[in-house]
Order: C-alpha cells, then sequence, then structure tokens
C-alpha cells in the first residue's frame, strides 16, 4: 500500500541561485556521503519523524520501524514541537518534511545538525522543484526522499543508507546529476514572454492554479502555457523544466 493522499502549503518566499552555486552544493553534498556512511545498522538508534499529516507520520514511523529497527522514534507535527525535541534529545536520524503548519521545515535542517553533528537528516517530501531541493541540500539536508514515490522505492532508498547508498528518489538524483551535464548541439528554445512568466512562478513553488491567479489569466489558460513550455524545453517535470530553464538562460532569476 502506497502513502495516502497528501496535501501540503505551496511555499512562497524562495530565492534563486547560479548554477556556480547549485554545483558547490552538489559538490558539498557528493562529498559529505564518505563522511556519514561509516556508520553501521547499530548507529541509527534515536530517531525523529517530523511530519504534520497523522497518517503520513504513522507510515513514516512504520517504515522506520521495519527497516532501521532504531530502538526510540520520536514524533514532531510542528516547527515549535520539532525545536523542543531536538534541544531535549540527540538523534541519529531525521525525516523532515517542507510543509509544515507554523512554517518551513527547512529551517530545522541547520539547527538539527549543529545539535546533532555526526547524524543524518534526510527530506521527506512532495516538493520536486528545483528551489524546494536545492534549498534543502545547501541548509545542510543530507538526503530528499518524494513522499508520493511508490513504497518499493521509498521504502528502498530509506533501507539504502545502512547500505551507504545516498537517500535520493530517483527522479531527484536525475535533476543533481543534470547540473553537469554539457549541451552539446543543443538548440536555444524560444519561449514567449508569458511562458517566461509561468515558468518563473512554477520554478518559486507556486502550482498552476496560483500561478494563473497571480497572473490575471484561467487556469486552463495556464495549463497550456505549461504543456507549450514542457514541449519546447522536451521535459515531463516542473524540476526539470526550472533547471533546464535556468541552465540554458531561458530564465532570469530575481
Amino acid at each position: 500500500m502506497g502513502l495516502p493522499p497528501i496535501t501540503t502549503t505551496v511555499i512562497r518566499t524562495i530565492c534563486f541561485w547560479t548554477i556556480e552555486e547549485y554545483i558547490i552544493c552538489v559538490i558539498r553534498f557528493t562529498f559529505l556521503f564518505s563522511r556519514i556512511w561509516s556508520a553501521s545498522m547499530d548507529a541509527i538508534r534515536q530517531v525523529l519523524i517530523v511530519e504534520d499529516l497523522p497518517d503520513v507520520a504513522q507510515w513514516l514511523h512504520g517504515q522506520v520501524a521495519s527497516l532501521l529497527s532504531p530502538t526510540q522514534i520520536d514524533q514532531a507535527g510542528t516547527l515549535a514541537q520539532a525545536r523542543d525535541k531536538i534541544d531535549a534529545h540527540a538523534y541519529d536520524l531525521a525525516l523532515i518534511d517542507l510543509g509544515l503548519p507554523d512554517g518551513n521545515g527547512v529551517g530545522l535542517i541547520r539547527p538539527f545538525k549543529e545539535a546533532n553533528r555526526q547524524a543524518m537528516c534526510v527530506v521527506t517530501t512532495i516538493f520536486d522543484d528545483a528551489e524546494h531541493l536545492f534549498g534543502s541540500l545547501r541548509s545542510g539536508a543530507d538526503g530528499y526522499l518524494l513522499k508520493d514515490d511508490t513504497e518499493a522505492e521509498f521504502s528502498n532508498q530509506l533501507s539504502g543508507i545502512l547500505a551507504g547508498r545516498p537517500p535520493l528518489s530517483a527522479s531527484i538524483a536525475r535533476c543533481v546529476l543534470e547540473q553537469f551535464h554539457p549541451v552539446f548541439g543543443e538548440k536555444e528554445a524560444t519561449l514567449t514572454g508569458r511562458e517566461k512568466d509561468m515558468l518563473t512562478l512554477i520554478a518559486k513553488g507556486l502550482s498552476v492554479k496560483h500561478a494563473a491567479q497571480k497572473l490575471g489569466i484561467s487556469h486552463y489558460t495556464a495549463a497550456g502555457y505549461m504543456k507549450d513550455v514542457y514541449a519546447k524545453l522536451q521535459v515531463n517535470t516542473r524540476a526539470e523544466a526550472t533547471l533546464k530553464a535556468i541552465h540554458m538562460g531561458l530564465v532570469n532569476p530575481s
């Protein structure tokens, strides 16, 4: 059985980074693995799960208990609760959702890592866009798993921690690798002004519906623009569209 249906608040306060900053972040992320994965199964004893949806939290609890066999699993549903847990206890692993009722879960990553220097911090989210991904990595996250992956895929990535594999969903790993791919003989796609507007808003984490409202157009018109953007850039996901547009200089971050 896969994950229950998930709803969350779209996070609007996002910053853009240059390709150079992306690559620096990826390099930091890659080399971090050589240090943190000397741990064995016995090293993961205390786990913190930060998730506001009870059914999802229960599902994650079951996954962690089954795959990692820790001695203690604590849960928090808000930033405030999570901060109290981090102040009171030491942990070997944290699974942190980004869309929490009282704020962005990315704000927990740095405090958690500072309090638990040898621990792993893995983001578990539905956000597959570049801004959430790289924002999390820049804050110190050691992994990034999508909750809407199939249960088998999610379980495989989570259990891979014990075998020294980076906890990255497949689509997220492709996004990271894409940063190092040169463009050979690729013709520059031409986007209209409105298509660039849509792509920029989507890249910042807005849904098509909210982007349409911001631009004063209908949802159907906005969806049509995004369909054209995907076709021109030859991509299938929002994350791929964002990364390719920045890589090709089609979008000027501001």
